[in-house]
């Protein structure tokens, strides 16, 4: 005998007595299956609920945080925490959902069908998929390779809420087989054996969206509360649409208000404003980025004929350069341009904010990425690189020039 699926004619339940019917055991703890239950098992794109066992008559409660199926007409198995032993077959129980993620899980399924049928009615988008995530829903929608431009995803969000906030009847049929549920004008056909619920937002005859789903749905749209749509991008060649239904979509726009309100505080304008003042930010920060530049290389220019004019005479234990301006990037741009104009120079380069000493040689003898990986370990530093360069980074200043001493001694 297969479980007695409550949630299949009353999606509103919330706990029911019952009969285990059979046990299992996975990591030491009971896996039970009962004669009824209102469990919702993981299966469609939903989340399976989750909720509490207890025995009749006991006061002891164990989770359930997970229950799943082997077939569509077989047992609900419900993982439980209690461990291996604590429940036996014939043993009433109460089984008990949590009613808010239930809730929860309804509103984004069925907003889901109804955004997946916008997508079609409006565009002729195909859904290929669809995960119900912690964060977000996400939906893939094929459209022969074409994306969606902002102006349609917009179009596609107020179309599914002024259907949402119609109230329109949410209605599930049950079929004997697959042909049978070919009465109705489902969206897509998806051929499979057994019997076939169709969920149908709207009319029957004349519905916003129909599909076959085994999930669990409100009884009328307006439950859903409202959908929203955070962003698109390309997957596969097709549409990955983020976004989410009722509660969960409330909490995450109310968040991102907030933020874009103290957003605005900090630069002193209103939320309507933002943008503008972040597109004058980046303006301005452009500007700065090439006077940056220009100063960056009138300094270079400079360090540069400082650097050959005392560099030319450095013995065999090199020449150290120190500059707390320019950055290691720019350092080793510098350091090129020198040992290019000095045959058989070893220039070391000291950069103090980051702790990082570059090595950089024009003389075959010299091997820079021999030198850090022989030494650098002995100061707490890492790094390599090259024979005509190297860099090495040290967690102090103290280290890094305790470094440089060493490779300067060996010379």
């Amino acid at each position: 005998m297969s479980t007695k699926r409550i949630y299949q004619t009353d999606q509103y339940a919330s706990s029911n007595e019952a009969v285990i019917t059979a046990i299992r055991e996975k990591n030491g703890m009971d896996v039970i299956a009962c004669d009824t239950s209102v469990f919702y098992p993981e299966g469609g794109g939903q989340p399976s609920d989750i909720g509490n066992v207890s025995l009749i008559g006991s006061e002891q409660v164990f989770g359930i945080t997970r229950a799943f199926d082997e077939s569509l007409v077989g047992d609900v198995w419900h993982i439980t925490d209690a461990p291996a032993g604590t429940f036996s077959t014939g043993d009433r129980v109460m089984l008990s959902i949590d009613r808010d993620l239930r809730f929860r899980n309804m509103q984004r399924h069925c907003g889901e069908h109804m955004l997946s049928g916008t997508m079609d009615t409006l565009f002729g988008g195909v859904n290929k998929g669809f995960h119900m995530g912690d964060e977000y829903i996400t939906i893939d929608i094929d459209l022969g390779g074409r994306m969606l431009t902002d102006d349609e995803l917009d179009l596609a969000e107020r179309t599914v809420n002024e259907a949402i906030w119609a109230d329109l009847p949410v209605t599930v049929t049950w079929f004997d087989d697959y042909e049978s549920s070919l009465a109705l004008p489902v969206r897509k056909q998806v051929p499979h054996d057994g019997k076939v619920s169709v969920v149908t937002v709207g009319d029957l005859n004349d519905p916003y969206d129909c599909i076959a789903c085994c999930g669990t749905h409100p009884a009328r749209s307006s439950e859903v509360g409202l959908l929203a749509i955070y962003k698109r991008e390309p997957n596969k060649g097709m549409n990955r649409i983020y976004f989410d239904c009722g509660k969960a979509a409330f909490d995450r726009l109310s968040a991102d208000s907030r933020i874009l309100a103290e957003a605005a505080r900090r630069y002193s304008c209103s939320p309507a404003d933002f943008i503008g003042r972040l597109d004058a930010e980046a303006e301005s920060i452009s500007a700065l980025k090439a006077r940056l530049a220009g100063m960056t290389a009138y300094i270079k220019d400079a360090e540069k004929e400082k650097i050959i004019q005392s560099a030319g005479d450095a013995g065999a234990s090199g020449y150290v350069y120190s500059s707390d301006v320019l950055n290691a990037d720019d350092l080793l741009k510098l350091g090129f341009s020198v040992i290019n104009e000095i045959p058989g120079l070893f220039l070391i380069m000291r950069q103090p904010e980051s702790h990082t000493c570059l090595l950089l040689s024009s003389s075959e003898e010299r091997k820079c990425g021999a030198i850090v990986k022989a030494n650098v370990k002995n100061f707490n530093g890492k790094g390599g690189g090259r024979d005509d360069n190297a860099r090495a980074i040290f967690p102090s200043n103290a280290d890094m020039d305790a470094f440089i001493k060493e490779i300067s001694s060996q010379n």
